[in-house]
Parts: C-alpha cells; structure tokens; sequence
C-alpha cells in the first residue's frame, strides 16, 4: 500500500473534530495540490479496498465502525476511567472505558474488549466521556492480551505490620502490597524492582515480589538505575557482542591503509568538528570552500562509516537493533554500540586516519543547492572544537576560546578562516530556510550541574552559541542530500517523515492564538505557524504559544513514506548524520554502499536508459531494504526512541523535584501558565527548572488571604473568578509557592500567589486581523533538527543538557 498519504487521510479521518466529508473537501482541508491529487486518490482507493475507510450513500467518507469486540492498547486515567486506542482507526475513535471496567489493564497493555452502544453520559469524567457518550459506544476490557511491562520500581514503605511498595510515577496509582519483603533483605526506604504477582483492580490492592534491590531510595546512582530497569533499557552488552566489537576495532588498527583502498582520500583537506565540551563520540565532521571567482560553496559533511565496521545481521547489528538508538540520561550514557567503536575507531578524533561516508553539497550564493555527491572516504580531522570555542574565535575573542578549548589551543589561520566561512554558510543557509517557513520553536533549555554526589545543585541556561546552529544547518542539509539521491532513483529508504499538522488540530490552535490576540485565517499553513511563532517569540506568552504549536505538530516518525518534513520545509528528509547513535541512520548507510558500490564509489551516475538499469541493479540489492522491513524497522525504532525519551524526562524530573523539595518547599518562584485544565486548575512551568506543576483553583489567591471560585471561560479558555473579576490564562507570567514536591510520584503541587502579568496581545498573522482590545501590563525534533545535541555523559559532578539531544 503507498504509504505517501494513507497515514495522512487515516489521522484526518480520525480525529475527534472530523465530521464526515466528500474526498473533495477532505483533499482541500489536507491541502494536497494538483500535482499530489492523483497520489491522494490512489491512497483513498488502497484504503477502500483495504476497509479501512468507507464511502456512505452521501459520498462522505467515514472510518469502519467498530464489530462487538476490539483490540487496542489502554491509557488508564488517574480518575480510573481509560481508553484504548484500537489497532486500526475506527469512526467513534478511541475507545471509553468507564470505571470498574477496565479489569486489572494498566497503561500500555494490550486488551481485548467488548462493545457496548449506550445512551447516556459518565458524569464527572471529562470530556472524553462527553463524547464517547455523545458517539454512543463504550467499552468493558474482558482479557489483557498482553502486558506492555512486567518490570516496577518503587520505595518499600511500612504501615504498621504490614509492607507495601509506593511505585515511581503513575503507571500504578496506589502502593502495592509485598508479602515477604525480607525474602530479598529489603528494608523500608529501599528501592526496588518489582514484578506484579496480583494485578491492582477495582476490588483491591495489587501484590508484588521484589527481584532486585537496587540500594537506597533518592540515591541518584539508584534512581537511575531503578529509571534503566523500569524502562527496560539494554544497559550490558553480551560477550559475543563485545569481540564482535574489539575484533572489528583490532583490524582496523592492525591495517586501516590497506582497508581504506578505494575510498576517496581527504586526510590532505581542512577538516573539522565542532562537538559538547565533553563528547566522546564524534560521528561528524565538515569542511568548507568557498569559490569567490563563481560565488559557490561546497559543503562537506563526513560521518562516521559505522556500517564498515558493524555488519548486517552480526552480533553488534542486532544488539544495535533491538536498542534502536543511544540513551542519554543525566550523567549517564548507554550507546547503542560497543564503547570501543563508538568513542573509539569510529569516532572522528583530531589526527588520526578514520573512514567516513561523505556527502558534498554545492550552493550558490543564496544557499540554493546545485549539485550533490556521495563518496565512501578516509579523513583525518585536523580540529576537534567545542561549541563556545569554535564561537569564540567566530567572534575574534581568542581568550574566550582557550578558555573553553579541550584540545591544544593552537589555532592556526586557515582553521579559524574555515569556521568564519562556516558561520556565514550556515546564515545564508538558515535565511533561505527561512523564506520556506521553517518553524523555528523557541522555547528555553537549560542544563543542569551536579554536586559530586550526582545530586542536583542548580540549572543554568543553555549556552545559545551560534556554532550549534551552524552544525544543525550543516547537518539538515546533509540529510536532504541522501534522501534526494534514493528519491531521484525511486528507491525505497528509512526516512524522518514529519506530516503537516491535521485541519482539526489547527483548529485547536487558532483558540489558542486567539487568547494573546492573533488571528490565524482559516486555513492555516506553515508560513501562518511560522508568522504566530515570530509573532509571540520573546514575549511572555512566548513559552506557552510555542509549546502549544509544538503540541499542535505530528510528532516525527521513521518510515519509507515520501512524506518529507513539515517543521524543516523539507520535501525529502532522512536520517543520515548520527550511525553511532541512531540504527535508522545505519540502515541508510548500507543503502549508500549499496549505491557507491555501482556507481564507482559515486562518480558515475548514468542517466537515461543506463540510469533505469542501476535502479533495477539497486532493487535487487539485499542492502536496499523494501517497504515492508522498512516500516517494521521504522515502527520499532520510533518507539526506542519514545521509550529513551520518557526514560531522560522521568530521571530529570525526579532529580529536579528532588532537589526543589529538599532546597525550596515553601519558597516563592517565578513560572508561565501552560495550560488550563477544564477539570480547575492550572499547569505552571517553573521558569528556572522548566518543570511543570498543578495548582488547583482552590490554591489560586493572588496574594490575597483567601481563596476565590474560578470558573472557564469556554470562549476565551481562561479562568475567570467571580469574586475579584481577576483571570489566568495560556502565557500568563505567574508567582508560584511550592506546597508539596514528591519526586517519586514526579507530581509538584503550587500555589499561585501572584499575577504578574497577563500575556499580552501581539500583532496578527496573515489573512488575520489585529485584535482591538488592549491589555494592561503592571509591570516556550524530532520536531527539532539535523545532527542534534547530544546529552552529557560521564559520572560525577558536571553540568547535563536537560535533553538527550534535540531530534529532528
């Protein structure tokens, strides 16, 4: 089935806000062009005839309506109502589980459930129950089919004579009972790992057996660990696994010049990288050259040739596999391949002889490409920068630049030559994106530093060096190069699609926009994301906007879907720059051996009927994978990196709400309104530590001495008290105090005890209108890009971005 638009009209179909329309004004509000109208009515065929849509007697489209019984994965609600989102789209969407019928299913697991049509609401149960009774339909579970984990973390507590386990987080909404803790010497205040021997239901408590004690409860060393485990992250490498990697390693050291034959020789040409202070692993280098005589650069971006040393289907190949991608945790790293490649022969070092796969790029003078070659090459890099150094000597402040050097800080002319030809590419580059209305999603990152116990010690604002784009651009631009290639010879490659945003979820936004003032028009495009973006950037509503357009976006995927990548302006993405740390990237590598091995290593390319024939050789080779290997790749290394996302954000929010209870309960902190739940209550983004807690509209007094009843305003989605005639909303700038901090549960209850500032209104986007009313004032990747940031690593004290890289 093309994979081009099905996702595409299936996620369209399926939203909550869908209401059943002819293909031609589906076609519309999904802005397919003339040029793409063939491809969209050969994907809503596939998908008939697949019934997965249907086309009533109305000629309205309309997903399948569910049978009796449905399958789905669960997300159990803390009010212990669920839904569970079926296998395939149905019209009535996910599925409503009222409580007490969810069996003993806890989020993420498999069920199997009756059908139940019904009239009549849930009160009290959201919106969600609204309108599954709106719908008609909901759901009992009747058999979990398959649980999504076997593994827990949790305190050993004591009440009375009895031992329980609190559980971290809240996937398990209440302690669970443990019969003989002393079976495995675990004693109140221990962490451990736990497995479920009674599940929890609505009849009562769930019981466990302790498999592990991991040590004290609130160690940083033992919560990660506890975070590793409970997220079953592969942390050791198997036996077979590590020789596979030294032995690889060991020939290359024993014989590199004999193994580089027929690679393109580049160790002669200024090369360079540009990296964190404290990266190991440097799987990426450039240079630069500039012909003034025919205003043209050619950029050269050179990663690291892992795919020579990792072979398919070897031992390193499928532990490499299973992992999906490095993990980057606060003061912790778990690479996706064996240390000795990674941050050994693979890794680009200063001086010494590695083997890369190339991509040149040649620009002109307005960064517009004109030509793209691929090479298998040997390089010897002759700079490792950090980004502040490299910034530094930008900026002709060679003092700053020792300052922040990890490398001998000589700095020869043509070195800091090339990295000012960098910084100016890279503008010309950013400005021509631009003008395609790349999103650029301002919102803060700040990085925290560590004591010498692991512990929290303060957040700082991450360095906003320029040097960090002039990679990201260099990157991005690299990984366009690739997909082109495969795309021009119509073959199949992993790609990083990331879809236009639904009709319905602009919808969303443009309630929200509306809030601070800014109009988008009816039909909303990128350029109208991009003009709210600008709009809002550097004001107080800033954080919240930005969050809510990155809210609004699809969230990047890998697939062999030619869908491109809407954040970027890009028509062909792929990921290409990191084989180190992401498996996809190393599926692409062995596809470019595939084609540098028929074309002389990339130099001869035919064209016409010689051009047909090196598709039909590359079709046949067993290095260019088809679509279907592809999408089950892409599916599995999605969800890796989902997993490893929600691992770094469970770690750092624990060591951060660790560190404000045992420094700032009580205490007074600026935060940004990020959200405003229709329930009562706000969402506060703490500005130093950009961690999120709850105030309930019971703890809202701005700073009065008692409490006043707050009520939503539907239209405008603020919350608006009756008393005072005082209102909060999306953006608004706010005093919180710290009531309570429990960093096992990740939960920060507030209070908000001042209005500092409502966000203000700010100018229109196109096809808008500017708001009249005035506001007084008294007185926030991968939907991100290219190469990435990588996370810190190593033990002890330090500082450690708050990401493990932004990802594009």
């Amino acid at each position: 089935m093309s994979t081009r638009f099905t996702g595409r009209i299936l996620s369209h179909l399926a939203h909550q806000g869908y209401r059943p329309s002819p293909i031609d004004e589906i076609a519309e509000q999904m802005r397919v062009g003339e040029e793409d109208r063939s491809d969209f009515d050969a994907a809503i065929n596939q998908l008939r005839t697949a019934d997965r849509i249907e086309i009533g007697s109305d000629d309205r489209l309309r997903l399948p309506a569910y049978d009796d019984e449905m399958e789905g994965r669960i997300k159990v609600t803390q009010k212990g109502y669920a839904f569970v989102r079926p296998d395939v789209p149905r019209r009535e969407g996910d599925l409503f589980i009222p409580p007490g019928d969810t069996l003993d299913a806890l989020t993420g697991d498999l069920v199997r459930c009756r059908v139940l049509r019904r009239s009549g609401g849930h009160r009290g149960q959201g919106r969600g129950a609204a309108e599954a009774a709106r719908r008609g339909v909901t759901g009992r579970v009747v058999d979990v089919v398959e649980r999504a984990r076997t593994t827990f973390a949790g305190e050993v507590i004591q009440r009375g004579r009895h031992f329980l386990i609190e559980p971290d987080g809240d996937e398990l909404k209440a302690p669970v009972v443990v019969r003989d803790p002393h079976a495995k010497n675990a004693r109140p205040g221990d962490k451990v790992l736990f497995e479920l021997v009674i599940h929890p239901d609505e009849h009562g408590m769930g019981e466990a057996a302790i498999t592990e004690v991991l040590g004290s409860a609130g160690e940083p060393d033992v919560e990660t660990q506890a975070v590793i485990a409970a997220h079953g992250l592969r942390e050791v490498f198997e036996p077979a696994v590590l020789e596979e990697a030294r032995t690889a390693a060991s020939a290359f050291e024993a014989d590199s010049d004999a193994a580089s034959q027929g690679r393109e020789d580049l160790r002669d040409r200024l090369i360079f990288t540009i990296d964190p202070p404290d990266a190991r692993d440097f799987d990426d280098a450039i240079s630069i050259h500039y012909d003034e005589a025919e205003d043209e650069w050619e950029l050269g971006v050179h990663i690291a040739d892992v795919a020579h040393f990792v072979s398919a289907d070897g031992e390193i190949d499928q532990e490499a596999a299973r992992r999906g991608n490095s993990v980057y945790l606060p003061r912790h790293v778990i690479p996706m391949i064996p240390e000795v490649l990674s941050n050994g022969v693979c890794s680009l070092q200063a001086d010494v002889d590695r083997f890369t796969k190339s991509a040149f790029i040649r620009l002109n003078g307005k960064g517009r490409v004109l030509d793209t070659r691929l090479s298998r090459s040997v390089i010897r890099s002759r700079k490792r920068f950090t980004y502040l150094e490299a910034q530094a000597l930008i900026d002709g402040d060679l003092r700053e630049a020792r300052r922040h050097t990890r490398s001998e800080p000589v700095y020869d002319p043509d070195v800091v030559e090339a990295l000012r030809q960098a910084d100016r590419l890279a503008k010309i580059i950013r400005r021509r994106r631009l003008d395609s209305a790349m999103l650029v999603i301002g919102l803060p990152e700040f990085e925290l530093v560590f004591d010498e116990d692991g512990r929290v010690a303060d957040a700082v604002p991450e360095d906003d060096a320029y040097t960090h784009t002039i990679i990201e651009m260099f990157m991005v631009e690299a990984n366009e190069a690739v997909a082109r290639t495969f795309a021009d010879l119509d073959l199949p490659l992993l790609r990083r699609t990331h879809p236009e945003p639904t009709f319905h979820d602009l919808e969303e936004l443009r309630q929200y926009s509306r809030v601070v003032g800014f109009n988008l028009p009816e039909e909303p495009d990128r350029r109208d994301l991009k003009a709210l973006l600008d709009a809002t950037r550097d004001t107080p509503s800033a954080r919240a906007i930005h969050f809510s357009v990155l809210r609004t976006l699809t969230k990047a995927v890998y697939s062999p879907a030619l869908v491109g990548h809407f954040a970027l302006a890009s028509d062909h993405y792929g990921h290409f720059t990191s084989p180190i740390r992401r498996y996809p990237d190393l599926t692409v590598h062995r596809a470019i051996d595939a084609f540098l091995d028929h074309t002389e290593n990339g130099t001869r390319i035919p064209g016409g009927k010689g051009r047909s024939k090196l598709e039909r050789i590359l079709e046949g080779d067993g290095r260019i994978l088809d679509e279907d290997r592809l999408l089950e790749i892409g599916q599995h290394c999605s969800e890796t990196e989902v997993n490893a996302e929600q691992a770094e954000r469970q770690l750092r929010t624990f060591l951060v709400i660790q560190f404000i209870a045992e420094h700032h309960l009580g205490d007074e902190m600026p935060g940004v309104v990020t959200g405003v739940s229709p329930s009562g209550g706000v969402h506060v983004s703490i500005n130093r530590f950009l961690v999120d807690g709850f105030a309930r509209t019971s703890d809202i007094t701005n700073g009065g001495t008692r409490a006043d009843r707050w009520d939503r305003d539907e239209r405008s989605g603020r919350l608006v008290a009756s008393r005072s005639g005082a209102s909060i909303g999306l953006g608004d700038a706010v005093t919180v105090q710290i009531l309570r901090a429990d960093p096992s549960a990740r939960q920060l209850d507030l209070a908000i005890v001042g209005l500092v500032e409502r966000a203000p209104m700010v100018a229109t986007g196109r096809g808008g209108r500017r708001s009249s009313r005035g506001i007084r004032t008294d007185g926030r990747h991968d939907k991100s890009g290219g190469r990435g940031r990588k996370g810190r690593g190593g033990k002890g004290g330090g500082k450690s971005r708050g990401k493990g890289g932004r990802r594009r």
